[in-house]
């Protein structure tokens, strides 16, 4: 299986909105939730970033970051969780 990092190409410039959306990956050390990651999305919570993987029957696929490395995440061991985040833009003008 080939992988093809086209993060640059398939990151879309988010429209200047009231809100920024995010989803975070956070981790429990044992000294409660620490945020690890976090990727900007739409409103909808569906990831910008991803990678376009070619499959052996030279198919194409695509796969967000986020759930990629939410993966790699619980690999380790610990606690792992995802959450929405909405922040306000300051970059917002009525």
């Amino acid at each position: 299986m080939e992988t093809i990092n086209n993060t640059s190409a398939s990151v879309r410039e988010a429209k200047k909105g009231k809100y920024i959306y995010l989803l975070v990956i956070q981790q429990n050390y044992g000294q409660g939730w620490e945020d690890n990651s976090e990727y900007a999305c739409n409103s909808n919570y569906y990831p910008y970033e991803t990678e376009r993987i070619i499959l052996p029957n030279d198919k194409i696929r695509f796969v967000s970051l986020f759930s990629k490395d939410l993966k790699e995440y619980r690999l380790t061991g610990y606690s792992t969780r995802s959450i929405r985040r909405r922040i306000v833009n300051k970059d917002y003008v009525k």
